[in-house]
């Protein structure tokens, strides 16, 4: 074999275990990226709802990758149910309109009935 096809080969083979590299590597890296993401999106929640209280922005550091993502699942889920009690409460003057009318309708047929 010529000396030409085996640098050939050699650049290939290298550039191929590059490319792995780099490819494992970047996914290392945007997974490392959204752990962090994660973990930050948790202490910005508690500085804004708790005011920034140090014990629990202590606490945020010291929790697991896994507790970081309950959290972040367990305020998704109180922030959809907020979102449908707000629909519902929207409603709430209406729906005591109708109650009213309903009652003042029932109390007129029984007084008319006495």
């Amino acid at each position: 074999m010529k000396m030409r096809y085996k640098i050939l080969i050699g650049v290939g083979v290298t550039a191929g275990v590059g490319a792995t590299a780099a490819f494992v590597g970047s996914k290392a890296i945007i997974e490392k990226v959204e752990r962090y993401r994660k973990r930050l999106a948790v202490k910005n929640f508690v500085k804004d709802k708790l005011h920034g209280n140090q014990k629990a922005l202590e606490l945020v550091d010291q929790l697991s990758d896994a507790d970081v993502n309950n959290l972040l699942g367990a305020a998704d889920k109180l922030n959809q149910l907020k979102d449908k009690l707000g629909e519902q409460t929207d409603n709430i003057p209406e729906m005591m309109e109708d109650l009213r009318q309903t009652l003042t309708a029932y109390a007129t047929k029984v007084k008319e009935r006495l």
